[in-house]
């Protein structure tokens, strides 16, 4: 092995086979390349390659604390050898005078405590310098090995993991958080790329390999090992291995999903009796809402989240309960067609100050969850009993109808502050007015201009051109002649107050279907 292509010493004791041994002088020259690795006698006999590790397997007593070792020391670094390694000292034993520590230290020469088995570490040093190839493979064949068999949970493959690899494992969630104890994301770990990453920073390398999704798209998870100075050839070696952990969270998240659409269709049956407001006392489905937890008696608040777009909803819902447990929003929360619905449960009724929170909290799981998916969230009003939450659910639901087109509120409305506009929605959400909708603004966007939200701009705005303007970025003059357009396209008159109240109605249902959408 060429002197330009080794590892340096500081590498090759990073990895984990090799890393019992110690520099009992520190740091210094543990930057110098390794090429090789020779036995030789305490007595210092025989020739030692320049970038040569001189093992010496048994040393006699009194050895580390007499001018022999210094004489050693001396006639290395004149050979250029890499390091001397020697046992490490039992309990009791001598050890290697200061004298001694500060002349190697002097020539450049670290010294190394290799264990108590010196003969076998030079075999695992020889391995990894000559066959690394080899060793990989054997690592590899041992996370199969341990990896087989009944489905393993993060925490168990990463615990197997860190025993095969002797470093620190850890299973990051998509979106890069911690789900397993050892350690966090390294500096420049970006969970937004689904490849694999091998970071450096501060002489350590960190391999962060990707889960991916049983859907066929995006990340499930990250499986991260913290492996110290290690050679590049060996990083890539350790993310095989890591690969071998990602085909066992996929066996255990395939596992866990069956059992998981078992609970949610049991969960949508019992919802589905609630909206239906079968849910009285002494109803068989009521004891089954009891017994997996749920709240009916008390009273409600109901909120809605509802997903922007292609969302797995089973995938995402304990990321949507972490959230809102991080906030601690102590709610039930049901899978229901373009999200999820959930309530929290209070004996008396909340005051205006209980309300206050839960609508910061849910502001920031809004915030939470926009790492996984963009969402708009509708909060109903406080109803008591079973009855109370059915009606508390569809105020919510409604809200988050409206909330999908209210970028302006954060994509956050509570029903309490809709009035009017609650009434306006829930007809305007029918079977015929959505299509008539979206048939009504069809000649405007085909057209250059964003006519649609210019007209739906200047509606907002109160029909004032200038307000119009400033909150499109563009001159009062351009919103004119937009208007003027939108007038000649759709044959109206937007001085008629029939037609702005039809076209504004328009706009916003349009405009929460394309959030819904997007």
């Amino acid at each position: 092995m060429t002197a330009e292509r080794a590892p340096t010493l500081r590498r090759l004791l990073g990895y984990p086979p090799l890393a019992e041994a110690v520099s009992l002088t520190g740091d210094e020259g543990l930057d110098r390349p390794v090429t090789g690795i020779v036995l030789v006698d305490a007595a210092g006999t025989g020739p030692v390659r320049p970038g040569t590790i001189a093992l010496c397997p048994a040393v006699p007593a009194g050895y580390l604390s007499s001018w022999r070792l210094d004489a050693t020391i001396r006639r290395l670094r004149d050979q250029d050898a890499a390091a001397l390694a020697v046992p490490s000292p039992r309990p009791g034993e001598e050890t290697m005078l200061d004298g001694s520590r500060r002349l190697a230290r002097h020539l450049g020469l670290p010294v190394l405590a290799v264990g108590h088995d010196p003969l076998r570490w030079a075999g695992d040093a020889a391995a990894f310098l000559y066959a690394p190839a080899v060793a990989a493979a054997e690592l590899l064949h041992r996370a199969h090995r341990s990896l087989t068999g009944a489905p393993l949970g993060p925490e168990e493959v990463a615990r197997a993991l860190g025993r095969i690899l002797e470093r620190p494992v850890a299973v990051f969630g998509p979106d890069g958080a911690p789900i397993t104890d050892g350690f966090g994301p390294p500096p420049g770990f970006d969970p937004y790329r689904p490849v694999t990453q091998t970071l450096t920073e501060h002489g350590g390398t960190t391999v962060v390999v990707p889960v991916p999704a049983a859907t066929g798209w995006g990340v499930d998870a990250w499986i991260a090992a913290a492996l110290g100075p290690v050679p590049e050839s060996w990083a890539r070696a350790v993310a095989d291995v890591l690969r071998a952990g990602t085909l066992a969270l996929q066996r255990w998240q395939a596992t866990r999903r069956v059992v998981l659409e078992r609970d949610a269709r049991l969960r949508a049956s019992l919802f589905g009796d609630l909206l239906e407001g079968r849910l009285d006392p002494g109803h068989p489905a009521r004891r089954d809402a009891s017994e997996i937890g749920w709240r009916l008696d008390g009273w409600h608040v109901a909120f809605h989240i509802a997903a922007l777009g292609e969302v797995d909803l089973l995938r995402h819902t304990d990321a949507v309960a972490a959230a809102l447990a991080a906030e601690r929003v102590d709610a039930t929360v049901v899978e229901r067609g373009d999200g999820w619905s959930g309530w929290t449960t209070a004996r008396a009724e909340p005051g205006q100050d209980a309300g206050r929170d839960l609508i910061a909290a849910l502001r920031k799981v809004r915030r939470r969850l926009a790492s996984r998916f963009d969402c708009a969230i509708g909060v109903g009003r406080a109803h008591p009993d079973a009855p109370g939450l059915t009606r508390s659910l569809a105020e919510a639901w409604d809200a988050s109808r409206i909330a999908r087109g209210r970028p302006q509120t954060g994509r956050l409305v509570h029903i309490d502050r809709l009035g009017l506009a609650q009434l306006l929605t829930a007809w305007a959400s029918s079977e015929t007015f959505a299509p008539a909708a979206a048939r009504l603004l069809e000649p405007l966007r085909s057209q250059p201009g964003d006519l649609v939200a210019t007209l739906a701009a200047y509606l907002d705005a109160g029909c004032s051109t200038a307000d119009a303007a400033a909150v499109l970025g563009v001159h009062r003059n351009t919103v004119a002649a937009r208007l003027r357009r939108v007038e000649e396209l759709l044959t109206v008159d937007l001085g008629n107050p029939d037609d702005r109240l039809a076209l504004h109605l328009a706009c916003r249902v349009t405009a929460a279907d394309r959030g819904g959408a997007g």
